[in-house]
Protein backbone atom coordinates (compact mmCIF):
# COMPACT_ATOMS: atom_id res chain seq x y z
CA UNK A 1 0.00 0.00 0.00
CA UNK A 2 1.28 3.58 -1.01
CA UNK A 3 1.09 6.54 1.17
CA UNK A 4 0.25 10.09 0.32
CA UNK A 5 0.33 13.36 2.34
CA UNK A 6 -1.59 16.34 1.60
CA UNK A 7 -0.85 18.97 2.49
CA UNK A 8 -3.71 21.51 2.96
CA UNK A 9 -6.78 19.93 4.79
CA UNK A 10 -9.26 23.01 2.10
CA UNK A 11 -12.05 21.63 0.56
CA UNK A 12 -9.11 20.49 -2.66
CA UNK A 13 -6.80 18.56 0.09
CA UNK A 14 -9.95 17.18 1.69
CA UNK A 15 -11.02 15.72 -1.72
CA UNK A 16 -7.84 14.09 -2.68
CA UNK A 17 -7.58 12.48 0.45
CA UNK A 18 -10.84 11.10 -0.10
CA UNK A 19 -10.85 10.20 -3.49
CA UNK A 20 -6.96 8.75 -2.54
CA UNK A 21 -8.35 6.48 0.81
CA UNK A 22 -11.23 5.57 -1.53
CA UNK A 23 -8.99 4.54 -4.48
CA UNK A 24 -7.03 2.39 -1.61
CA UNK A 25 -4.00 4.14 -0.22
CA UNK A 26 -2.90 5.30 3.20
CA UNK A 27 -3.48 8.84 3.80
CA UNK A 28 -2.41 11.39 5.99
CA UNK A 29 -3.77 15.46 5.49
CA UNK A 30 -2.01 18.30 6.96
CA UNK A 31 -3.56 21.86 8.08
CA UNK A 32 -1.83 24.64 9.04
CA UNK A 33 -4.93 26.15 10.87
CA UNK A 34 -6.88 24.53 13.45
CA UNK A 35 -10.21 24.76 11.36
CA UNK A 36 -10.11 22.49 8.09
CA UNK A 37 -12.30 23.02 4.86
CA UNK A 38 -10.92 26.49 3.82
CA UNK A 39 -13.42 28.73 2.43
CA UNK A 40 -16.61 26.34 3.46
CA UNK A 41 -17.20 27.11 6.73
CA UNK A 42 -20.37 28.02 8.64
CA UNK A 43 -21.40 31.03 10.31
CA UNK A 44 -23.93 30.67 13.81
CA UNK A 45 -25.83 34.04 13.74
CA UNK A 46 -26.78 34.32 17.14
CA UNK A 47 -30.22 36.24 17.88
CA UNK A 48 -32.46 36.53 21.16
CA UNK A 49 -35.01 34.20 19.78
CA UNK A 50 -31.93 31.66 18.68
CA UNK A 51 -29.61 30.59 16.45
CA UNK A 52 -29.66 30.82 12.68
CA UNK A 53 -26.76 28.49 11.36
CA UNK A 54 -25.71 29.98 7.71
CA UNK A 55 -22.55 29.44 5.20
CA UNK A 56 -19.42 32.03 6.12
CA UNK A 57 -17.93 31.06 2.32
CA UNK A 58 -18.67 29.05 -0.67
CA UNK A 59 -22.80 28.83 -0.55
CA UNK A 60 -22.93 26.42 -3.92
CA UNK A 61 -21.56 24.83 -6.45
CA UNK A 62 -22.46 25.01 -10.02
CA UNK A 63 -24.26 21.92 -11.40
CA UNK A 64 -22.89 22.37 -15.29
CA UNK A 65 -21.09 19.16 -14.77
CA UNK A 66 -21.97 16.41 -12.58
CA UNK A 67 -19.20 15.48 -10.35
CA UNK A 68 -20.15 17.42 -7.15
CA UNK A 69 -23.36 15.41 -7.45
CA UNK A 70 -21.74 12.33 -7.79
CA UNK A 71 -19.18 13.49 -4.92
CA UNK A 72 -21.89 14.19 -2.82
CA UNK A 73 -23.92 11.16 -3.70
CA UNK A 74 -20.62 8.65 -2.39
CA UNK A 75 -20.75 10.76 0.94
CA UNK A 76 -24.22 10.16 1.60
CA UNK A 77 -25.62 13.54 1.06
CA UNK A 78 -27.52 12.89 -2.15
CA UNK A 79 -31.02 13.74 -0.16
CA UNK A 80 -29.60 16.82 0.77
CA UNK A 81 -29.00 18.36 -2.34
CA UNK A 82 -30.97 21.32 -2.80
CA UNK A 83 -31.91 24.07 -5.83
CA UNK A 84 -32.20 27.81 -5.11
CA UNK A 85 -35.24 29.43 -5.84
CA UNK A 86 -36.20 30.55 -9.38
CA UNK A 87 -36.80 33.96 -8.97
CA UNK A 88 -33.74 35.51 -10.34
CA UNK A 89 -31.34 37.96 -9.29
CA UNK A 90 -31.11 41.82 -10.11
CA UNK A 91 -28.42 44.19 -10.69
CA UNK A 92 -27.49 47.41 -9.23
CA UNK A 93 -26.72 49.90 -11.62
CA UNK A 94 -25.44 53.73 -12.24
CA UNK A 95 -27.83 56.00 -12.91
CA UNK A 96 -30.69 53.16 -13.14
CA UNK A 97 -30.53 51.57 -9.90
CA UNK A 98 -32.12 48.03 -8.70
CA UNK A 99 -33.11 46.35 -12.20
CA UNK A 100 -33.65 42.87 -12.72
CA UNK A 101 -30.97 40.70 -14.25
CA UNK A 102 -31.44 39.49 -18.02
CA UNK A 103 -33.25 36.32 -17.47
CA UNK A 104 -31.31 34.48 -20.89
CA UNK A 105 -27.87 35.09 -20.40
CA UNK A 106 -24.50 33.73 -19.65
CA UNK A 107 -22.02 35.33 -17.10
CA UNK A 108 -24.16 38.42 -17.67
CA UNK A 109 -24.27 38.05 -21.65
CA UNK A 110 -27.17 38.31 -22.87
CA UNK A 111 -28.76 35.80 -24.96
CA UNK A 112 -31.35 38.13 -26.55
CA UNK A 113 -30.07 41.55 -26.63
CA UNK A 114 -33.74 42.63 -27.63
CA UNK A 115 -35.47 41.79 -24.10
CA UNK A 116 -37.32 43.92 -22.07
CA UNK A 117 -35.32 43.82 -19.25
CA UNK A 118 -32.24 44.19 -21.38
CA UNK A 119 -33.05 47.49 -22.87
CA UNK A 120 -34.26 48.67 -19.28
CA UNK A 121 -30.65 47.98 -18.29
CA UNK A 122 -28.56 49.52 -20.69
CA UNK A 123 -30.76 52.12 -22.12
CA UNK A 124 -32.33 51.92 -26.09
CA UNK A 125 -29.11 53.18 -27.70
CA UNK A 126 -26.37 51.18 -25.99
CA UNK A 127 -29.13 47.89 -26.31
CA UNK A 128 -29.46 48.73 -30.09
CA UNK A 129 -25.60 48.01 -30.33
CA UNK A 130 -25.86 45.06 -28.40
CA UNK A 131 -28.57 43.96 -31.01
CA UNK A 132 -25.37 44.02 -33.58
CA UNK A 133 -24.33 40.56 -32.49
CA UNK A 134 -27.27 39.04 -34.64
CA UNK A 135 -26.40 40.38 -37.22
CA UNK A 136 -22.33 41.12 -37.78
CA UNK A 137 -19.83 38.08 -39.23
CA UNK A 138 -17.85 36.78 -36.27
CA UNK A 139 -15.26 36.39 -39.23
CA UNK A 140 -12.57 38.24 -36.89
CA UNK A 141 -12.80 35.72 -34.04
CA UNK A 142 -13.05 32.87 -36.31
CA UNK A 143 -9.27 33.98 -37.21
CA UNK A 144 -8.33 34.19 -33.67
CA UNK A 145 -9.53 31.25 -32.61
CA UNK A 146 -7.94 29.30 -35.51
CA UNK A 147 -4.85 31.05 -34.50
CA UNK A 148 -5.50 30.03 -30.62
CA UNK A 149 -4.89 33.08 -29.41
CA UNK A 150 -6.27 34.07 -25.90
CA UNK A 151 -9.86 34.90 -25.87
CA UNK A 152 -10.87 37.80 -22.63
CA UNK A 153 -14.70 37.97 -21.91
CA UNK A 154 -14.09 41.70 -21.70
CA UNK A 155 -12.83 41.83 -25.39
CA UNK A 156 -14.99 39.37 -27.03
CA UNK A 157 -18.13 41.24 -25.27
CA UNK A 158 -16.83 44.20 -25.70
CA UNK A 159 -16.82 43.72 -29.61
CA UNK A 160 -19.75 41.92 -30.12
CA UNK A 161 -22.19 44.06 -27.86
CA UNK A 162 -20.31 47.31 -26.93
CA UNK A 163 -18.45 48.01 -23.79
CA UNK A 164 -21.54 49.21 -21.99
CA UNK A 165 -22.75 45.44 -21.92
CA UNK A 166 -19.32 44.65 -20.55
CA UNK A 167 -19.92 47.44 -17.88
CA UNK A 168 -23.20 46.84 -17.01
CA UNK A 169 -24.25 43.55 -17.34
CA UNK A 170 -21.21 41.43 -17.08
CA UNK A 171 -18.31 42.79 -14.94
CA UNK A 172 -21.26 42.90 -12.17
CA UNK A 173 -21.43 39.20 -12.67
CA UNK A 174 -18.03 38.24 -13.09
CA UNK A 175 -16.33 40.16 -10.38
CA UNK A 176 -19.14 39.16 -7.91
CA UNK A 177 -18.64 35.71 -8.76
CA UNK A 178 -14.58 35.32 -9.49
CA UNK A 179 -13.74 38.97 -7.94
CA UNK A 180 -12.12 39.14 -11.09
CA UNK A 181 -11.99 41.73 -14.53
CA UNK A 182 -14.05 40.34 -17.44
CA UNK A 183 -10.81 41.89 -19.27
CA UNK A 184 -8.76 39.20 -17.54
CA UNK A 185 -10.68 36.19 -17.92
CA UNK A 186 -10.41 33.98 -20.42
CA UNK A 187 -13.57 32.62 -21.60
CA UNK A 188 -12.66 29.40 -22.42
CA UNK A 189 -12.18 29.14 -18.48
CA UNK A 190 -15.57 30.49 -17.71
CA UNK A 191 -17.81 29.38 -20.74
CA UNK A 192 -16.21 26.50 -22.41
CA UNK A 193 -17.26 25.96 -25.97
CA UNK A 194 -19.42 29.36 -26.22
CA UNK A 195 -16.93 30.69 -28.57
CA UNK A 196 -17.03 27.77 -31.22
CA UNK A 197 -20.73 27.71 -31.04
CA UNK A 198 -20.76 31.61 -31.42
CA UNK A 199 -18.77 31.03 -34.43
CA UNK A 200 -20.65 28.21 -35.79
CA UNK A 201 -23.75 30.56 -35.71
CA UNK A 202 -22.44 33.65 -36.31
CA UNK A 203 -23.46 35.10 -33.02
CA UNK A 204 -22.79 35.08 -29.40
CA UNK A 205 -25.80 35.67 -28.05
CA UNK A 206 -27.36 32.95 -30.66
CA UNK A 207 -25.26 30.86 -29.01
CA UNK A 208 -25.89 31.08 -25.84
CA UNK A 209 -29.63 30.79 -26.41
CA UNK A 210 -28.44 27.53 -27.90
CA UNK A 211 -26.08 26.36 -25.45
CA UNK A 212 -29.43 27.40 -22.62
CA UNK A 213 -32.13 25.41 -24.61
CA UNK A 214 -29.72 22.31 -24.69
CA UNK A 215 -28.50 22.10 -21.40
CA UNK A 216 -30.50 20.24 -19.01
CA UNK A 217 -33.47 21.35 -17.01
CA UNK A 218 -32.45 22.52 -13.30
CA UNK A 219 -30.57 25.05 -11.70
CA UNK A 220 -27.57 26.35 -12.40
CA UNK A 221 -26.10 25.54 -9.12
CA UNK A 222 -27.10 23.39 -6.19
CA UNK A 223 -26.08 23.56 -2.62
CA UNK A 224 -26.95 21.41 1.10
CA UNK A 225 -29.97 21.49 3.19
CA UNK A 226 -28.34 23.39 5.60
CA UNK A 227 -25.69 25.23 3.95
CA UNK A 228 -22.28 23.28 1.90
CA UNK A 229 -20.46 23.28 5.31
CA UNK A 230 -21.87 19.98 5.61
CA UNK A 231 -19.87 18.91 2.34
CA UNK A 232 -16.65 19.90 4.61
CA UNK A 233 -18.01 18.46 7.64
CA UNK A 234 -18.73 14.73 5.95
CA UNK A 235 -15.19 14.78 3.85
CA UNK A 236 -13.42 15.47 7.26
CA UNK A 237 -15.08 12.69 8.92
CA UNK A 238 -14.53 10.29 6.52
CA UNK A 239 -10.52 11.20 6.42
CA UNK A 240 -10.23 11.26 9.73
CA UNK A 241 -12.04 7.67 10.15
CA UNK A 242 -9.93 6.20 7.29
CA UNK A 243 -7.09 8.25 7.33
CA UNK A 244 -5.10 10.90 9.32
CA UNK A 245 -5.97 14.79 9.88
CA UNK A 246 -3.61 16.76 12.11
CA UNK A 247 -4.75 20.38 11.93
CA UNK A 248 -2.05 22.88 13.52
CA UNK A 249 0.07 21.74 11.70
CA UNK A 250 1.76 23.65 9.14
CA UNK A 251 4.18 21.84 6.49
CA UNK A 252 7.49 23.94 6.22
CA UNK A 253 9.80 21.90 4.03
CA UNK A 254 10.06 18.91 1.89
CA UNK A 255 12.20 16.87 0.68
CA UNK A 256 11.52 14.93 -2.69
CA UNK A 257 14.47 11.72 -2.54
CA UNK A 258 12.44 10.26 0.66
CA UNK A 259 8.92 11.84 0.58
CA UNK A 260 9.40 13.45 3.28
CA UNK A 261 6.90 17.27 4.67
CA UNK A 262 8.94 19.11 7.55
CA UNK A 263 6.18 20.61 9.78
CA UNK A 264 6.73 23.60 12.39
CA UNK A 265 5.78 21.10 15.17
CA UNK A 266 8.54 18.86 14.38
CA UNK A 267 6.58 15.87 13.04
CA UNK A 268 7.69 14.36 10.13
CA UNK A 269 5.73 12.88 7.58
CA UNK A 270 6.77 10.73 4.82
CA UNK A 271 4.79 9.34 1.46
CA UNK A 272 5.09 8.16 -1.80
CA UNK A 273 3.14 11.31 -3.22
CA UNK A 274 2.85 14.79 -1.57
CA UNK A 275 -0.16 16.69 -2.83
CA UNK A 276 0.22 20.60 -2.34
CA UNK A 277 -3.10 21.41 -1.60
CA UNK A 278 -2.64 25.03 -1.28
CA UNK A 279 -2.52 28.43 -2.16
CA UNK A 280 0.06 29.15 -5.07
CA UNK A 281 2.26 31.56 -2.33
CA UNK A 282 2.19 28.51 -0.35
CA UNK A 283 3.41 25.95 -2.77
CA UNK A 284 6.02 28.47 -4.08
CA UNK A 285 7.50 28.51 -0.26
CA UNK A 286 7.42 24.94 0.28
CA UNK A 287 8.98 24.13 -3.75
CA UNK A 288 11.85 26.79 -2.77
CA UNK A 289 12.92 24.37 1.00
CA UNK A 290 12.93 21.34 -1.48
CA UNK A 291 16.20 19.27 -0.93
CA UNK A 292 18.36 17.27 -2.59
CA UNK A 293 18.75 20.95 -3.61
CA UNK A 294 20.14 19.48 -7.35
CA UNK A 295 16.20 18.46 -7.76
CA UNK A 296 14.68 22.15 -6.48
CA UNK A 297 13.14 23.73 -9.55
CA UNK A 298 14.05 27.45 -10.42
CA UNK A 299 10.86 29.60 -9.93
CA UNK A 300 9.90 33.05 -11.14
CA UNK A 301 8.60 35.22 -8.44
CA UNK A 302 6.10 34.36 -5.90
CA UNK A 303 2.67 34.92 -7.07
CA UNK A 304 0.45 37.79 -5.01
CA UNK A 305 -2.53 37.37 -3.42
CA UNK A 306 -5.47 39.19 -4.50
CA UNK A 307 -7.40 42.23 -2.33
CA UNK A 308 -9.55 39.29 -0.78
CA UNK A 309 -12.89 39.71 0.48
CA UNK A 310 -15.15 40.78 3.44
CA UNK A 311 -18.78 39.39 3.79
CA UNK A 312 -21.05 40.94 6.53
CA UNK A 313 -24.02 38.03 7.32
CA UNK A 314 -26.88 39.91 8.84
CA UNK A 315 -30.03 38.68 10.46
CA UNK A 316 -32.84 41.61 10.17
CA UNK A 317 -36.78 41.41 10.85
CA UNK A 318 -38.29 43.64 7.85
CA UNK A 319 -41.61 42.85 6.31
CA UNK A 320 -40.23 44.63 3.34
CA UNK A 321 -38.51 42.21 2.65
CA UNK A 322 -41.19 39.36 2.48
CA UNK A 323 -41.95 39.69 -0.84
CA UNK A 324 -38.28 39.13 -2.02
CA UNK A 325 -38.04 42.38 -4.07
CA UNK A 326 -34.33 41.95 -5.38
CA UNK A 327 -35.01 38.28 -6.06
CA UNK A 328 -31.99 35.91 -4.52
CA UNK A 329 -30.02 38.99 -4.16
CA UNK A 330 -28.08 41.60 -6.01
CA UNK A 331 -24.64 42.00 -8.20
CA UNK A 332 -23.37 45.46 -8.28
CA UNK A 333 -21.56 47.28 -10.76
CA UNK A 334 -18.18 48.70 -10.36
CA UNK A 335 -19.02 51.96 -11.32
CA UNK A 336 -21.74 52.54 -8.49
CA UNK A 337 -21.08 55.37 -6.07
CA UNK A 338 -23.60 54.72 -3.72
CA UNK A 339 -23.18 51.57 -2.62
CA UNK A 340 -19.80 49.46 -1.45
CA UNK A 341 -20.66 46.06 -1.55
CA UNK A 342 -20.10 44.31 -4.62
CA UNK A 343 -22.85 41.86 -4.45
CA UNK A 344 -25.83 40.82 -1.22
CA UNK A 345 -27.27 37.71 -1.13
CA UNK A 346 -30.72 37.40 0.20
CA UNK A 347 -30.14 34.00 1.96
CA UNK A 348 -33.55 33.48 2.90
CA UNK A 349 -35.09 34.04 -0.29
CA UNK A 350 -32.50 31.89 -2.03
CA UNK A 351 -32.73 28.59 0.05
CA UNK A 352 -35.75 27.59 1.38
CA UNK A 353 -33.76 25.79 4.32
CA UNK A 354 -32.77 29.31 5.25
CA UNK A 355 -35.98 30.81 5.24
CA UNK A 356 -37.65 28.22 7.72
CA UNK A 357 -34.90 28.04 9.87
CA UNK A 358 -35.08 31.96 9.95
CA UNK A 359 -38.62 32.57 10.21
CA UNK A 360 -38.87 30.07 12.95
CA UNK A 361 -37.80 32.63 15.22
CA UNK A 362 -40.15 35.73 13.70
CA UNK A 363 -42.01 35.51 10.68
CA UNK A 364 -40.35 38.79 9.25
CA UNK A 365 -36.80 37.52 9.68
CA UNK A 366 -34.34 37.41 6.99
CA UNK A 367 -30.68 36.51 6.22
CA UNK A 368 -28.82 39.01 4.06
CA UNK A 369 -25.25 38.47 3.30
CA UNK A 370 -23.14 41.65 1.66
CA UNK A 371 -19.79 41.06 0.11
CA UNK A 372 -16.89 43.56 -0.04
CA UNK A 373 -13.88 43.73 -2.12
CA UNK A 374 -12.92 44.09 -5.89
CA UNK A 375 -9.91 42.51 -7.83
CA UNK A 376 -9.85 46.18 -8.87
CA UNK A 377 -9.15 47.94 -5.74
CA UNK A 378 -5.87 49.34 -5.17
CA UNK A 379 -3.70 47.28 -2.84
CA UNK A 380 -3.28 49.72 -0.14
CA UNK A 381 -6.49 48.84 1.90
CA UNK A 382 -8.19 51.95 1.16
CA UNK A 383 -11.16 50.60 -0.90
CA UNK A 384 -14.36 49.04 1.22
CA UNK A 385 -12.68 44.56 1.81
CA UNK A 386 -10.72 43.00 3.70
CA UNK A 387 -8.51 45.19 4.94
CA UNK A 388 -12.23 47.68 6.12
CA UNK A 389 -12.49 47.37 9.94
CA UNK A 390 -15.34 45.63 11.93
CA UNK A 391 -17.11 49.34 12.89
CA UNK A 392 -16.65 50.84 9.51
CA UNK A 393 -17.62 47.57 7.62
CA UNK A 394 -20.79 46.76 9.56
CA UNK A 395 -21.61 50.82 9.04
CA UNK A 396 -21.59 50.24 5.07
CA UNK A 397 -23.57 46.80 5.75
CA UNK A 398 -26.16 48.92 7.41
CA UNK A 399 -25.81 51.51 4.54
CA UNK A 400 -25.79 49.55 1.45
CA UNK A 401 -28.43 46.76 2.65
CA UNK A 402 -31.19 50.41 3.30
CA UNK A 403 -29.94 51.42 -0.20
CA UNK A 404 -30.17 47.86 -2.16
CA UNK A 405 -34.31 47.23 -0.75
CA UNK A 406 -35.33 50.83 -0.64
CA UNK A 407 -35.36 50.73 3.02
CA UNK A 408 -34.59 53.72 5.01
CA UNK A 409 -31.51 53.46 7.32
CA UNK A 410 -33.12 53.96 10.58
CA UNK A 411 -35.40 51.22 10.21
CA UNK A 412 -32.62 48.90 9.29
CA UNK A 413 -30.32 49.67 12.88
CA UNK A 414 -34.36 49.72 14.81
CA UNK A 415 -34.79 45.83 13.50
CA UNK A 416 -30.87 43.95 13.51
CA UNK A 417 -31.45 40.48 15.20
CA UNK A 418 -27.50 39.73 14.61
CA UNK A 419 -24.41 40.48 12.35
CA UNK A 420 -21.09 39.03 11.76
CA UNK A 421 -18.51 38.94 8.94
CA UNK A 422 -15.89 36.59 7.79
CA UNK A 423 -12.64 37.84 5.92
CA UNK A 424 -11.16 35.63 2.70
CA UNK A 425 -7.84 36.20 1.10
CA UNK A 426 -5.75 32.91 0.74
CA UNK A 427 -8.25 31.58 -2.05
CA UNK A 428 -8.15 34.07 -3.89
CA UNK A 429 -5.07 34.81 -6.61
CA UNK A 430 -4.28 38.25 -7.95
CA UNK A 431 -5.66 38.35 -11.21
CA UNK A 432 -2.99 39.58 -13.55
CA UNK A 433 -1.16 38.02 -16.37
CA UNK A 434 1.41 38.01 -14.46
CA UNK A 435 0.41 35.97 -11.81
CA UNK A 436 -1.34 33.36 -14.16
CA UNK A 437 2.21 33.07 -15.60
CA UNK A 438 3.83 32.58 -11.60
CA UNK A 439 1.27 30.14 -10.91
CA UNK A 440 1.27 28.41 -14.11
CA UNK A 441 5.37 27.71 -13.42
CA UNK A 442 4.27 26.30 -10.28
CA UNK A 443 2.01 23.77 -11.58
CA UNK A 444 5.15 23.00 -14.04
CA UNK A 445 7.48 22.48 -11.90
CA UNK A 446 5.28 20.55 -9.79
CA UNK A 447 4.44 18.16 -12.76
CA UNK A 448 8.10 17.28 -13.55
CA UNK A 449 9.12 16.06 -9.76
CA UNK A 450 8.05 12.62 -9.63
CA UNK A 451 5.48 11.98 -6.85
CA UNK A 452 4.85 15.65 -6.39
CA UNK A 453 1.14 17.22 -6.97
CA UNK A 454 -0.76 20.26 -6.83
CA UNK A 455 -4.42 21.10 -6.35
CA UNK A 456 -6.97 23.89 -4.86
CA UNK A 457 -8.45 27.28 -6.83
CA UNK A 458 -5.24 28.89 -7.72
CA UNK A 459 -4.68 26.00 -9.77
CA UNK A 460 -7.97 24.44 -11.19
CA UNK A 461 -10.29 27.68 -11.02
CA UNK A 462 -12.85 29.29 -9.17
CA UNK A 463 -15.56 27.04 -7.81
CA UNK A 464 -16.53 23.35 -5.97
CA UNK A 465 -16.86 21.72 -9.12
CA UNK A 466 -13.98 23.18 -10.70
CA UNK A 467 -11.65 22.46 -7.47
CA UNK A 468 -13.55 18.91 -7.20
CA UNK A 469 -13.27 17.84 -10.75
CA UNK A 470 -9.27 19.10 -10.32
CA UNK A 471 -8.82 16.99 -6.78
CA UNK A 472 -10.42 13.99 -8.43
CA UNK A 473 -8.35 14.00 -12.17
CA UNK A 474 -5.32 13.05 -9.48
CA UNK A 475 -3.79 10.17 -9.80
CA UNK A 476 -1.07 8.34 -7.45
CA UNK A 477 0.07 4.77 -9.25
CA UNK A 478 0.22 2.32 -8.66
CA UNK A 479 -2.73 1.76 -7.86
CA UNK A 480 -4.36 4.36 -10.22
Amino acid sequence: MSHVVVVGAGMAGLIAGYAAIKAGHSVTVVEATSQPGGAVQAEVLETSQGLIGIDAGAEAYASRSTVMDELLEDLGLANEIVTPNPAGSWLYLPDVGAVPAPRLGMWGIPGDPQAKEVVAALGTKAAARAAQDLETPMDAWAKRRAAGEPITVGDLVADRFGPVVVERLVAPVVAGVHSADPYDVDIDKIAPGLVDKAIEHGSVAKAIATLRAAAPPGAAVKSLRGGMQKFAGALVAYVQTHGQLHVDTKAVALDIDSGTVFTETGQLFHGDHVVLAVDAPTAHDLISTITPVAQRPELPQRPEFGAGVALVMMAVDLEALDAHPRGTGILVSPNVVDVAAKAATHVTAKWEWARASATKLNKHRHVVRLSYGRVTDPSDGSAPGYDTSEDALRELAYKDLAKIFDVPKQRVLENVAAIASVRWRESMPLTTPENAQRIAAIQDAVEAIDGLHATGAWFAGTGLAAIAQHALALRFNPLQ
